[in-house]
Formats: C-alpha cells, sequence, structure tokens
C-alpha cells in the first residue's frame, strides 16, 4: 500500500518533516468523497477554497492534507497538513503513484476539441476493436473497457480518478486506452504526465469563455495537447479549421492534416448524403482506399471520421480494417441518433455550443423535410451560451421555417442529477429576450415531457422532430418512443 511518505518522496516544495508511512488508500478532492485513509487535497475553487471543508474530510476518514493554505489554528496534531504552493501541479504525481504508474503499461489516445471529440473516440476505438485491440476509454458519454462502465460527470476527470481508471483498465487487460481530453483537463494539469502516441483536434469555435477568459486563452489550452504526445507519435489536425491548420508541432512527431481539400494527406470526397448515412471515397497519402459508408449523417461525421482514420493509420491499423470498422459504426447516444417509426423520423443530439448547432442544423437542412425543433435551455452554463443558442436557431429558422422553437426548461429531468444543471433565471431569460429580439417565436415548458407533446402535436407528416440540447434532452428520444409505441 502507498504510504504519505512513497507518495511525496522526492517532490520539492514538500516539507519532509511531515512525511510519514501514514497509508494513504485514495486521494480526493471533494471532502464528500473522503473515506477510510484518504489524502484531502484541499484546492482553491471558483466560489470558495477545498481548505474550508478539510475537516469535513477528516471527519469522513482523510488522514492527511495538502493545501496551499496554511494550516488552521487549533488544527490537530495527528493529522498532517502539509503546505505547498502550487499542489495542483504536483496531483498528477501524487495519483500516478498511488496507482503504481498504469499509463505506462498502456498505448494512450487523445482527442480534444470544441465539437466532435465524443463520436471520434467512438470511431477510433471500433477500430481499434475491430483490429482485435483491447480498449478502454473516457469519454463525455461513457466510460468503457472496466468491470462496471458508466457515465462520468466529467468530459475529462482530474488526476486521481484518471489514474484510477488507467489503473482499472489495466487490471481489465486493455492495451490501448481512449481519452476525451478537455480545455479544462489542459489547462488545470489533469493529464499531467502522461504521453499519448497519437492525438487529434476536431475543432476550435469559442466556448467555454466564462472559464478561460478569451478565446485566445481557450485555442492556448487546446494547442497544448501537442506537447503531451511522445517522441514518435503523432498529431492530426483538422486542416480545414483555419483556427487549427496552421499550429506546429514538436519535431520529433508526426504532424498530419485531414479535410476535404485534396492539399491534405488525407481526405474525403463525398458522394452521397444521406438522413441515416453518408457513402465517401476517402484518400490516404493521394491514393484512393474506396468508399465508406458511415451509417451516421453530416459532413461533420465525416470529418470524426478522419481525425479517427489518421490516429489509427499512423499506429499501424491496416486501412481495410479501418474501413470495414467505420462501414459497422454504432454511434455514442444522442450523436444524431435518428429513428424512424412509421412517417414520423426522430433526430437526437447532444448539441451544447453554437457550433454543434450549426453543425446539426446543417445536416438536418440537408434532408429537405419539414421540422420540428425542441430545445433544452442550457442550465448552469451562463446567459450567454444561450443567447449564441438563441442567434443560431434563429438564422437557420429563416432557411427551415421550424419556429416557433419549443424550449423546455426540462424541470422534470435535471433536478436529480448529481450536477446541478437546473436553468437559472439568468438564463432563461438570456434566451428568451434573446428570441424575442431575433423575432423567433418561442413556446417555452416547464417540463420535457410537456415540450415533446407540444412538439408531437405540431409534427406534420413525414417531418422531422429534432431534439437538442444536453442533459435536460437526454430522456427526450424514450418520452417519443412511449407516445408513439
Amino acid at each position: 500500500m502507498a504510504t504519505l511518505l512513497s507518495l511525496l518522496e522526492g517532490l520539492p516544495g514538500f516539507d519532509r518533516s511531515v512525511l510519514t508511512d501514514l497509508p494513504i488508500r485514495s486521494i480526493v478532492l471533494d471532502s464528500r468523497q473522503a473515506t477510510v485513509q484518504s489524502l484531502f487535497v484541499a484546492l482553491p475553487g471558483q466560489h470558495q477554497h477545498g481548505a474550508d471543508f478539510a475537516a469535513d474530510a477528516v471527519r469522513r476518514g482523510a488522514v492527511a492534507v495538502i493545501s496551499s493554505a496554511s494550516r488552521p489554528s487549533g488544527w490537530p496534531p495527528v493529522i498532517p497538513w502539509i503546505q505547498t504552493d502550487n499542489p495542483r501541479m504536483w496531483l498528477p504525481t501524487l495519483a500516478a503513484r498511488l496507482y503504481q504508474f498504469p499509463a505506462r503499461r498502456l498505448t494512450l489516445y487523445g482527442v480534444t476539441g470544441t465539437n466532435g471529440k465524443t463520436t471520434t473516440v467512438y470511431m477510433l476505438a471500433a477500430i481499434l476493436r475491430r483490429a482485435g485491440r483491447r480498449v478502454a476509454f473516457w469519454s463525455t458519454n461513457q466510460v468503457e473497457g472496466i468491470p462496471h462502465p458508466y457515465r462520468p460527470a466529467m468530459t475529462t476527470p482530474d488526476s486521481p480518478a484518471l489514474h484510477e481508471f488507467l489503473r482499472q483498465a489495466v487490471d481489465t487487460g486493455a492495451e490501448d486506452v481512449l481519452l476525451e481530453v478537455s480545455s479544462h483537463a489542459l489547462a488545470l494539469n489533469r493529464i499531467g504526465g502522461l504521453r499519448f502516441a497519437a492525438v487529434a483536434v476536431t475543432n476550435i469555435t469559442p466556448d467555454h469563455l466564462d472559464f478561460h477568459g478569451s478565446f485566445a486563452d481557450y485555442v492556448a489550452a487546446k494547442a497544448s495537447i501537442v506537447q503531451y504526445v511522445k517522441p514518435g507519435g503523432a498529431v492530426i489536425l483538422n486542416g480545414d479549421d483555419p483556427v487549427i491548420s496552421g499550429w506546429q508541432t514538436p519535431a520529433v512527431v508526426t504532424r498530419t492534416t485531414y479535410g476535404f481539400s485534396g492539399t491534405h494527406p488525407l481526405t474525403a470526397r463525398i458522394i452521397e448524403s444521406h438522413a441515416d448515412h453518408s457513402r465517401w471515397e476517402w484518400f490516404w497519402q493521394n491514393q484512393s482506399y474506396g468508399e465508406i459508408v458511415l451509417p451516421v449523417p453530416g459532413r461533420h461525421n465525416i470529418q470524426n471520421a478522419l481525425a479517427a482514420l489518421g490516429m489509427a493509420l499512423h499506429c499501424g491499423i491496416a486501412p481495410d480494417v479501418a474501413r470495414d470498422a467505420l462501414a459497422h459504426f454504432v454511434p455514442a447516444p444522442r450523436r444524431l441518433e435518428t429513428v424512424t417509426q412509421g412517417d414520423i423520423t426522430v433526430v437526437s443530439d447532444v448539441a451544447m455550443n453554437r457550433a454543434s448547432y450549426e453543425a446539426v442544423l446543417a445536416t438536418v437542412h440537408s434532408l429537405g423535410r419539414p421540422v420540428v425543433v425542441v430545445n433544452a435551455i442550457r442550465g448552469n452554463r451562463g446567459p450567454d451560451i444561450n443567447r449564441d443558442i438563441v442567434d443560431v436557431l434563429a438564422d437557420w429558422a429563416d432557411h427551415m421555417a421550424f419556429a416557433p422553437v419549443i424550449a423546455t426548461l426540462s424541470t422534470d429531468q435535471v433536478a436529480s442529477l448529481s450536477v446541478d444543471y437546473r436553468v437559472r433565471p439568468d438564463e432563461q431569460a438570456a434566451f428568451l429576450e434573446q428570441a424575442n429580439r431575433r423575432g423567433l417565436a418561442v413556446i417555452c415548458t416547464d417540463t420535457l415531457e410537456a415540450a415533446i407533446d407540444a412538439a408531437l402535436a405540431r409534427l406534420p407528416k413525414g417531418g422531422i422532430l429534432l431534439l437538442l440540447g444536453t442533459f435536460g434532452m437526454d430522456a427526450g428520444l424514450a418520452l417519443v418512443r412511449d407516445r408513439i409505441g
């Protein structure tokens, strides 16, 4: 078992006089997760410092505390309080030591970008599994390849949870691990110490500016992923994205761009686009590798497939294996998930920002059918993102004539979630006021059930019911199925 001494031995900035052979079973950042023999790392938060909860962590079983804050007056001397300037910097090392460096026994792949991360991870996992590899992955949608898969609370977890997952993946027999890498994870050093065989960057559009402060800082966080690629590894970039196309990479890694332009080493030529699939020819180093019938629609999903292909080819997967895997690809739930029953087609997507709404609406518009839109207003993300979403909906309503938009607070869905995604009054007001400014008619409901009922009542024969939004829309497809049998 790890001890406080073995976790901190040799690290600068720690007072060795407080280090003991105290057994440590887990590292926690949330006092509510502390159990017997936990090490509580108290980090500064947006509203409060973790040190404010140190006593609660000890009551729950924590046996030591690391923090940038000073030891509180009256702190019990039997509980080591270890002060260091930047505990977050050392957190990945502590977690790796606790779980015996599991990443060293795995081939790691990372995917970042504003949109498309989950689908790209699922596509690469399908390719690697088709090649006979044993795969685990952590995505926004699901954690798989371990004994008990689950849906995570974060796109990329903090270092202790990440290394615990890697340890479970090793113990389950995984060879390859795929990670979605968020901008938060890059800015907060969650993946410190990891080295990837290949990473892909799908696209960059403004997002999470409330956290990063500016688009330039957001881009800088995303771009830093190239520093985590091991020598001889690969960086796969969307060359059609003007923000990404000019990125430089370390000399010791391979840089490959993809897109629809023939100037890229990895390209696609679209042949057909349909409601439930696309057909396209793909080229690698100016050589055609035939056609792929991808069983998910949308130009953006072809780009996601190219990103997955780029990583797979670099790591030695045969082109025909990759092609066959994509032809049999099963998408993650609610990524342009399409269900047709009788004369009703339902499309559900976890649209969450301007770019993802644009991609979904462009795909649905290309089908040339009447559309009714149900949108779950984003909660716990601020007014600005909701104004942006309204702007996209208003732009496309002019082309697609789907107004009124049926918006919902989804109070019947989000109240029980472990993370608070309830829509705040300022977020609802921002959505409705921007809709009024843009002349976009909106019907707003408290519950998702009411929104689905209102939408089905308006849906014409042969129409498409489009369900958009994150957690508040997760049950939308099931509710529709209940109603249409």
